[in-house]
């Protein structure tokens, strides 16, 4: 977005303007200072594609009145609007200090500071939305602190400025809003109100007390918008073990895809937040030295109180519901000074109950992943500096599409599935056979040993074993079964002189333990010593599915499938978990195994460490696409079910203007 110098002077003759100090989604912002007054000011350009709109500079001339109307410590006082020759310029207070973000990125946060940074900023959005001003674009960059080191909330209503009540995108599908932070009712084209700025505040909170945020962030605007729409984020206790139950509790009851469901206001939203963290760590755990909280004495009122969660009289009780659960219902006192005694008794003559913990004085900041070096990215800021023309943006619900389609990935299941059946009746490899003995030196079964002769044994009877005149002297045959390398069983028998040849009868057993087929080995001795051997490919006449490798295979399988039922059916009702996805990957690789097993005991087809390498990956492959069809399969589910809900609201909104 290129700065008409000149044209910003000409628009504001009472005021130097300075340098250009930084650029963002809404718009370029410059130093200037009042001639007269000398006060330091920032002035923020519009961009020009929108200023060159006569709607939007219509809803900004409006917008900007009421935004110079507000008057909260924690807000940026907005001291001039001009809109002139396509500009659109909005002079406001220069706050020094930086964002929340980039001292997130830097320095990190306390817990503590991170709440009061939360509350100061809650209470801020309280002021604006008694004038039925939203903010619309809560983010850690549109936190300002000044040269005090005051909280400030800036960018009020540029979103409505530019998309007007609806939430506006690019054709190319770039948000105008911040995906990273977006409402699940913003993202669907739905009704705002308080609760919108309540879900952004919450999500911001999730991120300053844990590093990340609810929604794993890939740079992918459109699939993060489908995740805060139609998706239920990680509890924030699994992130921030640390953290007490009951501010975890207090947090994700902001991030609730229902609105009806969160905090009634932001003052009830950092109520519940403070009496929850006063429950936890007892009262004036509030920094005042970092970042003071003002004009919201409710809200300070709650970090004083000894008492635990309750609602006040002009708050909805439901509002703090959930930190009324999370903590008890009376906080404990303060511990007493080192060296004195512990409290006594209470009047019931119970021991008292031991002091609230301290807030923990971990610094949270975000992994170097998610510290962007410009502002102008994907997800963390509103695609408007480079649009041309404003006609460029259309409705958000028109680029939003129903989330994709869990068949081709049920589809991907089933072949990856048939191609381990394949492999593993195929086989990839074989074991090598061979040995000292000449071929047909020695029969097994009435079978010449070769390499390539396959022998059938029976292992309920002793094995016949016959040297022919041409082997080697000896007087010990020794025959043994091996399977995938490692020896079954074995067994030894004195040759006896049959006519022109030798024999014995080995019982090799193992009828059990051998299921199909294995690799067979005989070996001739004489006095103790090795003469000659040969391995060679052999078959049982037992049914291999009698077998304990038989009936472990049938197990393995009968598990895999009930397992794996089992967690896709949790995936599908909705219940997002990464325990379950690794689960079915798992249970995929263990699929493998089974159908190899299961090759081996019916076909007779000798395994390998090939083919259960091979059978165990593509099994892996299909548990991992089954995963992801069960989580796709809850998406659509939630999609329909939301958009039911927003036609129910729709058709009662038609009902009510009928009826006016």
């Amino acid at each position: 977005m290129s700065v008409d110098y000149q044209q910003v002077v000409d628009a504001l003759p009472t005021y130097d303007v300075g340098a250009e100090l930084g650029r963002g989604g809404w718009g370029v912002v410059l130093a200037g200072r009042h001639r007269q007054l000398g006060r330091e000011v920032a002035i923020k350009q519009l961009p020009r594609a929108f200023a060159s709109d006569a709607a939007i500079r219509s809803r900004f001339t409006v917008e900007a009145r009421l935004l110079a109307s507000l008057d909260h410590p924690h807000i940026v006082p907005v001291y001039d609007y001009v809109e002139k020759d396509g500009l659109c310029l909005l002079v406001m207070e220069l706050l020094p200090g930086g964002t929340v973000w980039s001292r997130f990125t830097s320095e990190g946060f306390t817990p503590t500071a991170s709440i009061a940074v939360v509350l100061a900023c809650l209470a801020g959005l309280q002021a604006a939305h008694g004038r039925h001003v939203l903010h619309r674009d809560i983010k850690p960059e549109n936190l300002m602190f000044s040269a005090t080191g005051a909280l400030k909330v800036t960018d009020f209503g540029i979103a409505k400025v530019v998309g007007g009540e609806e939430t506006m995108a690019t054709r190319a599908g770039e948000v105008v809003g911040t995906p990273a932070y977006i409402a699940p009712e913003q993202a669907r084209g739905g009704e705002l109100s308080p609760a919108t700025d309540v879900y952004a505040v919450a999500t911001m909170l999730y991120e300053l007390l844990c590093g990340r945020l609810p929604f794993e962030d890939d740079g992918d605007a459109m699939a993060l918008m489908f995740k805060h729409a139609y998706e239920t984020p990680d509890p924030l206790s699994d992130h921030a073990p640390d953290l007490p139950r009951g501010v975890a509790d207090v947090v994700m009851s902001g991030l609730t895809t229902d609105p009806g469901e969160r905090p009634a206001s932001a003052e009830a939203f950092g109520i519940a937040l403070a009496e929850a963290c006063t429950a936890a760590w007892g009262p004036g755990w509030l920094p005042t030295d970092t970042t003071p909280v003002m004009g919201a004495a409710g809200i300070v009122a709650a970090t004083e109180r000894a008492t635990g969660p309750r609602a006040p009289a002009t708050v909805e009780a439901g509002a703090v519901a959930a930190a009324a659960s999370a903590a008890p219902p009376t906080a404990a006192p303060p511990a007493p000074p080192t060296g004195l005694p512990p409290a006594p008794p209470d009047a019931s003559g119970a021991p008292a109950a031991p002091p609230p913990a301290p807030a923990p004085p971990t610094v949270v900041r975000p992994p170097s992943s998610a510290v962007h070096p410009t502002v102008a990215t994907h997800t963390r800021a509103a695609a408007l500096v480079d649009v041309e023309p404003a006609a460029d943006l259309v409705p958000l619900k028109q680029v939003l599409t129903p989330p994709p389609s869990p068949t081709p990935l049920f589809a991907a299941t089933i072949v990856l599935a048939a191609v381990a059946v394949v492999l593993a009746l195929v086989g990839l490899g074989g074991p090598s056979y061979g040995g000292t003995l000449a071929p047909g030196a020695v029969a097994v079964a009435g079978t010449p040993v070769t390499s390539a002769g396959t022998v059938t044994v029976d292992l309920s009877k002793p094995v016949p074993v016959v040297v022919s005149p041409n082997g080697p002297a000896a007087d010990h045959v020794e025959l043994s079964a091996s399977v995938l390398g490692v020896q079954i069983t074995s067994a030894s028998a004195a040759l006896v002189p049959s006519g022109a040849t030798r024999a014995a009868s080995v019982d090799l057993g193992g009828r059990y333990l051998v299921g199909g087929s294995f690799t067979g080995k005989v070996e001739l001795l004489r006095s103790g010593l090795d003469v000659g051997d040969r391995s060679f490919p052999a078959h049982t006449t037992q049914l291999g599915i009698l077998s304990a490798p038989g009936a472990v295979s049938i197990l393995l399988l009968l598990f895999v499938v009930a397992y794996a039922e089992s967690l896709s059916r949790a995936l599908r009702r909705g219940k997002r978990s990464v325990t379950a996805t690794a689960g079915l990957t798992v249970i995929g690789a263990l699929f493998g195994f089974a159908v190899v097993g299961l090759a081996w005991v019916l076909a007779k087809q000798v395994p390998t460490v090939a083919s259960l390498v091979a059978c165990a990956v593509v099994g892996a492959g299909a548990g991992l696409t089954l995963a992801l069809a069960g989580t796709r399969v809850a998406r659509q589910r939630r999609f329909r079910r939301l958009q039911r809900r927003e036609q129910r609201r729709e058709r009662a909104a038609a009902t009510r203007s009928a009826a006016v």
